[in-house]
């Protein structure tokens, strides 16, 4: 759900430059007081931290010199690898093809020697369970059923375009849920959204991450979709950023960290995320972090499509006739950097066009209140050429070795052995102070199921007919499942 974000206000605070004394005078005076010697010990404490500052410029070698690279067409369509090179470079890819290799076929994709390594060429055909007048789950286990019935529903916790996120609890578990529904009439109308959100749910079935939001579900109805999915109780990390208008540096790393290991995941089974922001970042009841809406990510190691949020995209997403890679990904990486650490995003404008034009061509200036570390790390992440991005050559570790994560132990983080810097102040498990009131107090009635008569999520269009109906259901064709523990 996208919201029109007001300008942040940020306190440039200046430091203090401290007076570097002399001490070897001070310590060749034979009759010096007790107070001068107290002196001493903290004049040497300065020394010290100037000369780790000092240590850490020169360990970054900051070279400023592509941070305004003009944008060039004929540079970036050189500067991406065709599929041979990309294949040859990956060493994993093994691995790769192994992982999807049961999700290959299941959609039944083939694999073209194109551009664009994998296509969908079919609809989903899972299972052949499904009929056009059920809404069950039969997918793996057919005395496993589930539907609306089965959830009460507790309240709405988001808002969109697509459709709502309701709060839900299993009636004979009681176990909550977010249960995002889709409009399967606006979804038709859009072909392509209808493609994403297919993709969504047959990505979140085959991964799992400690940073990535759990499927546990997924049902239909003749007029709805339905995906039951973790309840993040702390809601977006993007509403904290709000409140504070900017994090400290620790408290950005620790963030940048555990969505890090998350993206690397992504990219590990050959998925580009492509739609990294605060808002698609959620917190759990400890504040750890979890990314969620996988609308418009892509299985493939190359693609060309225009899609995602404008002020977080990649000139190579921009720039439509060219393709591009994960390295999209560590651009948004690097916005969302800039964005935690400032309250705002680099390049701005007062229209799209303006937006789109500062991505291209404008030059990146950070503010001065960043450490030589946080400026290094947003240069590198921000080229607009990426053959030369941070993250380009040597993938994942290229970043995680960056000396701004030279203080992360990332098994730990994967672990979830590193304390949250902001735990959400949750005093129930349905508490939803985290959620907005925009959306908390919207009426749940249009959701409600009546078991004894049709409801608004059964009942037929005005206009529509039994065909329409089935040809809709028929598009979404396999879209039920269970998830394998709760079989």
């Amino acid at each position: 759900m996208g919201f029109n974000k007001k300008n942040r206000t940020k306190k440039l605070q200046n430091k203090d430059n401290k007076n570097n004394n002399s001490n070897q005078n001070i310590i060749n005076s034979k009759n010096e007081s007790n107070t001068k010697k107290e002196e001493i010990i903290k004049n040497n404490k300065n020394n010290v931290k100037i000369e780790e500052e000092e240590e850490e410029e020169e360990m970054l070698d900051i070279d400023n010199s592509d941070s305004d690279d003009v944008f060039q067409v004929n540079d970036l369509k050189n500067a991406i690898p065709s599929q041979e090179e990309f294949v040859s470079k990956s060493k994993n890819f093994e691995e790769v093809k192994k992982s999807f290799s049961e999700l290959i076929k299941k959609q039944s994709l083939s694999i073209e020697n194109t551009r664009e390594s994998i296509i969908l060429v079919n609809d989903f055909n899972i299972d052949d369970h499904d009929e056009p007048n059920t809404n069950v789950i039969d997918n793996k286990n057919k005395d496993k059923k589930v539907n609306l019935s089965n959830f009460d529903i507790v309240s709405v916790i988001g808002a969109g375009g697509y459709g709502k996120v309701y709060l839900v609890k299993h009636k004979e578990t009681k176990k909550l849920y977010a249960m995002k529904v889709l409009k399967k009439a606006s979804l038709v109308l859009h072909l392509k959204d209808a493609e994403h959100t297919k993709t969504e749910r047959q990505i979140l079935e085959e991964v799992k991450h400690p940073f990535i939001v759990d499927l546990y579900y997924a049902f239909q109805t003749k007029e709805r979709l339905f995906l039951l999915l973790t309840f993040a109780s702390g809601g977006e990390l993007f509403s904290y950023l709000q409140k504070e208008k900017m994090f400290d540096e620790d408290t950005t790393r620790f963030y940048l960290s555990e969505i890090f290991l998350a993206l690397d995941h992504l990219h590990s089974l050959g998925i580009i995320y492509r739609d990294l922001k605060p808002e698609n970042v959620l917190l759990d009841h400890e504040g750890h972090t979890l990314l969620t809406d996988f609308g418009l990510s892509k299985v493939s190691f190359e693609t060309k499509t225009l899609c995602g949020s404008l002020e977080y995209m990649a000139p190579e997403i921009i720039i439509t006739d060219v393709t591009y890679d994960k390295s999209v990904d560590y651009w948004s990486f690097g916005i969302m950097c800039h964005d935690l650490l400032t309250g705002k995003t680099p390049f701005t404008g007062n229209n799209r066009k303006k937006v789109m034009e500062a991505i291209l061509k404008k030059k990146l200036n950070l503010p001065n209140y960043l450490t030589a570390s946080a400026k290094d790390l947003i240069i590198k992440l921000l080229r607009k050429n990426p053959a030369i991005r941070l993250g380009s050559k040597k993938g994942a570790e290229e970043v995680k070795k960056h000396v701004f994560f030279r203080k992360v132990d990332w098994v730990k983080v994967y672990n979830k052995e590193t304390t949250p810097p902001i735990v959400p102040n949750i005093t129930s498990s349905e508490d939803l102070s985290s959620f907005s009131k925009q959306f908390t107090e919207m009426s749940t009635d249009s959701i409600t199921i009546n078991t004894g008569s049709k409801t608004s999520l059964t009942a037929s269009v005005p206009g529509s007919d039994n065909s329409a109906n089935n040809s809709r259901y028929n598009l979404f064709r396999g879209f039920s499942f269970v998830a394998d523990h709760l079989i």
